[in-house]
C-alpha cells in the first residue's frame, strides 16, 4: 500500500495551492478596501478631503439640427463664483472647484444638531471634456440653474469638399 506523507505540500499547480493563492490575493484586496474607506470616513469626519478631486456627472447633447453642443454638469449646492470654467488652445474644457461643506455640519457642541448619516460629498472637484481645438472663451456659453451647470458651444462645421474636377 501507499503511504501518503501528512506533511509534504502539494504541487504550485495543484487546484488547492491555486485556490489558496486566490484566496490570499482576494483577502488582500479586501483589506486594502477596508482600511481605505476607514481612512476616508475619519478624513470626512474631520472636514478633510481626499488628494483626488471629485468628477461631477456630466451629460453632452450634440442634436444633429442644432448649432450648438452643449454639457450638462451636476453641481448641487454651488453658486457660480464657486465655480472655474477653463478651456484650452487644444481643445479642453475643464470645469473646476471646491464645495465646502456648511459650518454647522462639523460641529462639536452636542446642543447643535447630529448627522448620523452624512453621505453628501464635499471637497475639490474637477472634470475636463474634449472640445473642438481651437474653440475661443468668446465662443462659450455658461448659465448655472438649480444646480446644473449648462455650457455650450458652437458646432464646427467642416467645410464641404470642392465640387470640382480632381487635378492629377
Amino acid at each position: 500500500p501507499l503511504e501518503m506523507n501528512k506533511h509534504a505540500r502539494p504541487s504550485k499547480n495543484s487546484p488547492t495551492d491555486r485556490y489558496r493563492s486566490l484566496d490570499r490575493a482576494l483577502a488582500t484586496r479586501y483589506v486594502h478596501l477596508v482600511l481605505a474607506h476607514r481612512r476616508r470616513l475619519a478624513a470626512a469626519q474631520h472636514g478633510v478631503t481626499s488628494e483626488e478631486p471629485m468628477r461631477p456627472r456630466v451629460e453632452i447633447c450634440d442634436q444633429p439640427q442644432s448649432h450648438f453642443v452643449t454639457a450638462t454638469f451636476e453641481l448641487p449646492g454651488l453658486k457660480k463664483e464657486e465655480i472655474g470654467v477653463h478651456l484650452t488652445h487644444d481643445g479642453r474644457l475643464t470645469i473646476s472647484g471646491d464645495r465646502r461643506p456648511p459650518p454647522f455640519l462639523y460641529n462639536t457642541d452636542p446642543t447643535l444638531p447630529m448627522y448620523p448619516m452624512k453621505e453628501l460629498k464635499y471637497g475639490r472637484f474637477e472634470r475636463t471634456i474634449n472640445v473642438p481645438a481651437g474653440l475661443e472663451v468668446k465662443d462659450i456659453n455658461a448659465s448655472l440653474a438649480d444646480g446644473m451647470l449648462c455650457v455650450s458651444w458652437p458646432r464646427i462645421v467642416l467645410p464641404a469638399p470642392s465640387q470640382g474636377r480632381p487635378t492629377h
